[in-house]
């Protein structure tokens, strides 16, 4: 009995693509469409597979094209978009349908399928469409209206819920449905309707048949459609048993390394305690030979001591004999220095020591006296300073300098002089005043002049700084920039008559801040919160309130002579000038209640005043540009501030100088006193040289002389003398600190063999040695040889305790949780617990982890490479039963086979132990429990223990700490336990000749060299034997679809070749839709049961049913033109 299946019956278009309304037939078998390039053959077959593939994407549409720049969508379909740019569609509202309608050949239940689309004219994308189902035949309107329209989404909602009422054509499950998903859609189509198939298989088939498009090659091709991936769940069950053997394997691997480096660290320890041993014996020898060393030179010392004493007492005893003769001579020459003095020599003598002492003080108060008239001849000769002194104070000056000093005249200068002086002061301090005062006005044009060049207007930096902080805050509350603008920025003067006016009237107004009447009250708002003191002078003008009253202008008001650029500035403009009228005289302003004259004489309030000079010139700031002129005018300003500052600071320099001048700050009768001590110096020096002639003649005496002569002679023996004396104490003073240093090395050699000898007991034996050793050699060459012995020591114990360190921190770090710090002074902590690890722990661990480790094995030994074992032979079992299905097809020569090989890649290692005879036995080793054979016994594990535990590896869990990588490493998981990568799959033409010889040529290499159809007949005989397993291997009962799309089929198979395909199609059961070139038509004819000529026309799509009998006989008469002759 034939198996039942579902084959697609009609297919019903509604506005797609060049086509209005057209419902096609479809056969059993072979379905041929035929027609020109872009005659609409692809647009059928788009159309189908929307309905398919349940999408509107624009990715599989037309495939089959060589034109890349085609680029089509479902909405360009619908609409009937052409080449030329316009559209069958266009600027219309329309509603459009695709159904395709199925037989169940066994129950002969039609079903159909499809999709509505509303379309309106503006649309840019598909906004409104439904992917539908129905029981029954298509409807006989064909889905239009009475007028013809077809059906909308509501009008299709009410078909389907009358065929969901109906009894009619009924199957198992309800299918009357419009769906809210995609999903919902596919979940029914592929399930109930086309009887449990894999959608994502079919639809990749299906995109692969269209183009034939095996971009991996028949072989992929092969491995992926013809022999499905196991279902058998062997991850989890190995992932669980992996988990456990992972988690005590890491604590046996941790155990290990903990005892690893605890053994480094007790090994460092003991290097240490050895190297350290080593030292201090070293240090003891050094210290022995200190000790000897000390005894010996302190014996010296004490001789040296010895001999420095005696040598101390012979100077002191020569000290004492030379001071007795000394003694004596001072005494003979106090005799004859008394007689000196006795004599008339002596009292000469004395007194020419008094007059030279009267004349040293002369010269000096004669020298100050000339100082003092230098310094009054300054007030005289400066120009500058004289200007200060009065006329009658000049006189006394002069008459000073010619030496008519009196009391009375110096008494008159000093006056005058101080009088100058306060004068002088009184002139600096106003200076001063100007000095500063000038400064800051120079400092303000400055400032005010840079603005300028800068085309900045020069206001205060309080006005600035109260604009800039409301601009920012008002431009954050509205998110965008706000302008904050000075109302004097706003506006021109065009009549210049009238400027000085216009300035001084507006005054402080023309500073204050102003804002867009819509923003006015959240200004204020922001306004009434920067209390700050520099902020008082500001005032902020509400635009809003001065446009919602809209105030007017006077005739002849100051108003004329103002323009503004925007409009509530010119409305602020009208408030506070349309008022003030223009007046030339008094008698004008006595007319107006509130007037100007243009030289800024103001009338206001019955008041008559004069504007602020500073208002109307110097702060004036009205204009939206800046004024050069006001530069030019700043710039000569700021140049004769300039110069007059200079002028004040050389004219405070010049008058400073006059301070330090001589003011007669001495007392009158000093004055006078060295006013005459000239006269009295000249005098003196007279006396002196009188008193000189007197001593030389007393000096020419006989007793004068010989008693001279005797004072000279015991001078000479007294300093003599006191010579030797100093050198005798001298080199006592040198002795005696000899004997300082002696004693105080003395005391250190002491002090130092106490410290050698506290706390040193020498071992008798070594002190032996020392002392043998120093009766050989040098003391500075045993102590050299031990000291560099010790210094090799340290460094050795500096390195065996850094690796020690190294080694407990390394532990420490790896494992804090034993609170060790790494600095402990000894090693036992470390010791102790590596010794309980030793003993304690590892045994434990040892044997938990050859239990789980045999469990491991066990587990997949059973779960995966058992599993896998039995898939690989039943994938060969598999590809015998299609090599029987393909020998069937017969190319003159040749057919083709699949051929399933080892892999070639990494995986191939494997295959060897997944095929091994072991794993045929059906009673598997006991391996894993206690009391039966152990692991090593196992003869499969002792041939492929290598294999085996890669192969574990592979399947090794992530941590928990690696949940990223947990997806991506499940599915390297889900392809180790995949048969199908441990196999290589290929196609290959098994050719026979006549001797019976056979030949395999593979078909991807053939591919490469082969003619066109040569390299297709694979594919084809690939794909179909594809489908074929496809619709056969699902494990359902239910009737299936066999449908399978291909187009420009056969492009370059020739008519044998072709009809082949077709007649292994037909016995495999296969329902085909197969688009070919019209040339083709005459080659396929015979091997068809339904033909379909297109035709394109004023972008319109016609197509024709091709009575295949009548064409056979058209064939038969007119030959090749039989195609065009029916398709015409």
């Amino acid at each position: 009995m034939k198996q039942s299946k579902k084959i697609f019956r009609r297919m019903l278009i509604n506005n797609w693509g060049g086509i209005s309304h057209k419902i096609m037939e479809f056969h059993e078998y072979v379905n041929l469409f035929s027609g020109k390039s872009g005659s609409g053959k692809s647009t059928v077959m788009d159309a189908i597979q929307v309905i398919l593939y349940g999408s509107v994407s624009a990715a599989f549409l037309n495939k089959a094209a060589d034109d890349a720049k085609n680029k089509r969508s479902v909405l360009s379909y619908l609409r009937g978009a052409q080449k030329d740019g316009t559209s069958n569609r266009e600027n219309v509202d329309f509603c459009s349908q695709i159904v395709l309608e199925l037989e169940d050949t066994g129950s002969r239940v039609c079903t159909c399928i499809g999709a509505v689309f509303e379309v309106g004219s503006q649309d840019t994308e598909l906004r409104k469409y439904h992917f539908f189902s129905h029981s029954g035949h298509l409807p006989k309107d064909g889905y239009l209206t009475e007028q013809g329209v077809p059906y909308t989404s509501a009008q299709m909602k009410k078909l389907i819920e009358a065929r969901s009422r109906s009894e009619e054509n009924r199957g198992r499950v309800d299918v009357n449905r419009m769906y809210p998903s995609r999903e919902a859609y596919l979940g029914t189509l592929y399930d109930s309707i086309f009887g449990y198939l894999d959608p994502g298989r079919l639809m990749t088939m299906e995109k692969s048949a269209i183009a034939l498009r095996m971009a991996d090659g028949t072989g992929q091709f092969i491995k992926d459609y013809m022999f499905p991936k196991s279902k058998e769940d062997t991850v989890s069950a190995i992932s669980r048993q992996l988990g456990a053997y992972r988690e005590i394997k890491e604590k046996v691997d941790d155990l290990e390394r903990r005892i690893e480096i605890l053994d480094e660290v007790h090994h460092a320890n003991q290097e240490l305690v050895r190297i350290r041993a080593d030292r201090l014996r070293a240090e003891s020898v050094l210290r022995i030979v200190d000790l000897e060393s000390c005894k010996t030179r302190l014996e010296a010392k004490q001789e040296d001591l010895e001999g420095i004493s005696a040598k101390i007492s012979e100077l002191e005893e020569r000290y004492k004999i030379l001071d007795a003769d000394k003694k004596e001579k001072t005494e003979a020459l106090i005799e004859v220095k008394a007689e000196l003095h006795s004599s008339d020599y002596g009292v000469k003598q004395k007194e020419m020591e008094e007059l030279k002492n009267t004349i040293s003080l002369l010269k000096g108060n004669a020298r100050q006296w000339q100082e003092i008239l230098q310094g009054l001849r300054e007030w005289e000769t400066d120009e500058e300073i004289s200007g200060y002194i009065s006329n009658p104070t000049l006189q006394c000056l002069e008459e000073v300098l010619e030496g008519g000093v009196s009391e009375h005249v110096l008494d008159k200068l000093r006056s005058g002089i101080q009088n100058g002086l306060e004068m002088i002061r009184e002139e600096m301090a106003d200076l001063s005043d100007s000095i500063r005062s000038t400064a800051r006005e120079l400092s303000e044009k400055k400032e005010m002049a840079e603005d300028l060049k800068h085309d900045r207007k020069p206001y205060r930096k309080a006005l600035k700084s109260a604009r800039a902080q409301l601009q920012s805050e008002l431009s954050s509350q509205y998110g965008r920039t706000i302008h904050v603008e000075i109302f004097a920025d706003l506006f021109d003067i065009v009549d210049e008559k009238w400027k000085e006016a216009i300035e001084g009237r507006l005054g402080r107004i023309k500073h204050s801040l102003v804002t867009e009447p819509q923003y006015a009250l959240d200004a204020a708002r922001i306004f009434r919160r920067m209390k700050r003191k520099e902020y008082e002078e500001i005032d902020l003008i509400n635009t809003a309130a001065v446009k919602r009253d809209e105030p007017g202008a006077e005739e002849g008001t100051l108003y004329e002579a103002v323009q503004a650029g925007e409009p509530y500035a010119d409305l602020c403009l009208k408030r506070y000038l349309g008022r003030i009228c223009k007046c030339e005289t008094v008698e004008d302003l006595h007319q107006v209640r509130d007037g100007v004259t243009p030289d800024g004489y103001s009338y206001s309030n019955y008041v008559f005043r004069h504007l602020r000079e500073d208002d109307c010139r110097r702060y004036a700031c009205i204009g939206t540009r800046v004024s050069k002129a006001k530069l030019k005018e700043l710039e000569e300003e700021i140049y004769e501030l300039e110069q007059r500052q200079i002028a004040y600071i050389q004219m405070r320099e010049i008058l400073g100088r006059a301070q330090k001048l001589e003011q007669l700050n001495q007392k009158t009768e000093q004055l006078l006193r060295l006013s005459k001590a000239a006269e009295e110096l000249e005098h003196y020096l007279d006396k002196q040289e009188q008193l000189a002639r007197e001593l030389k003649n007393l000096e020419d005496g006989t007793l004068t002389a010989e008693l001279k002569g005797q004072k000279e002679i015991l001078e000479q023996g007294i300093a003599e003398l006191a010579r030797i004396q100093e050198q005798v104490n001298k080199e006592r003073i040198s002795r005696e600190g000899d004997l300082r240093a002696a004693q105080k090395e003395y005391r250190d050699f002491q002090d130092r063999l106490s410290g050698l000898q506290e706390g040193f007991r020498a071992d008798e034996q070594l002190l032996a040695e020392v002392r043998e050793n120093l009766g050989v050699q040098t003391e500075a060459a045993y102590r050299r040889k031990q000291y560099n012995l010790c210094q090799l020591l340290a460094g050795q114990e500096e390195q065996s305790a850094e690796e020690r360190i190294l080694a407990r921190n390394r532990f420490n770090r790896e494992y804090p949780a034993y609170g060790f710090t790494g600095v402990e002074h000894e090693n036992d902590v470390y010791d102790k617990l590596r010794e309980d690890l030793k003993r304690d722990y590892e045994p434990q661990y040892q044997e938990e982890f050859e239990n789980q480790y045999r469990l491991v094995y066990h587990c997949l030994r059973e779960n995966v490479i058992a599993t896998i074992h039995g898939e690989i032979k039943a994938a060969y079992r598999h590809r015998r039963e299609i090599n029987r299905m393909l020998s069937r097809i017969r190319f003159s020569d040749s057919t083709y086979q699949i051929d399933i090989l080892p892999a070639e890649n990494e995986n191939g290692q494997f295959y060897e132990m997944l095929m091994a005879p072991e794993l045929d036995s059906k009673v598997l080793d006991n391996d894993g429990f206690e009391g039966q054979l152990s692991i090593g016994e196992d003869a499969f594990f002792q041939k492929y223990e290598q294999q085996i535990w890669r192969l574990t590896e592979k399947f090794m869990p992530p941590r928990d700490g690696e949940a990223e990588n947990r997806s991506r490493h499940h599915q390297e998981m889900e392809r180790f336990a995949d048969y199908r990568n441990y196999l290589t799959f290929s196609m290959y033409e098994r050719v026979e000749d006549e001797q019976g010889n056979v030949k395999k040529n593979a078909v991807d290499e053939m591919a490469g060299r082969d003619s066109g159809g040569e390299g297709q007949n694979p594919k084809y005989v690939a794909l179909l034997a594809g489908f074929a397993m496809l619709y056969m291997q699902q494990s359902s009962r239910d009737s299936k679809i066999r449908l399978v799309l291909l187009d420009e089929a056969f492009s370059k198979m020739d008519k044998e070749r072709s009809e082949v395909c077709l007649r292994y199609a037909r016995e495999l059961e296969l329902q085909l839709i197969v688009c070919v070139p019209d040339e083709r038509l005459q080659s396929l004819i015979r091997n068809v049961d339904s033909v379909y000529g297109f035709r394109r026309y004023q972008n319109q799509i016609t197509m024709m049913h091709i009575d295949k009998g009548n064409y056979l006989e058209m064939m038969e008469m007119g030959g090749r033109n039989a195609g065009e002759s029916v398709t015409s």
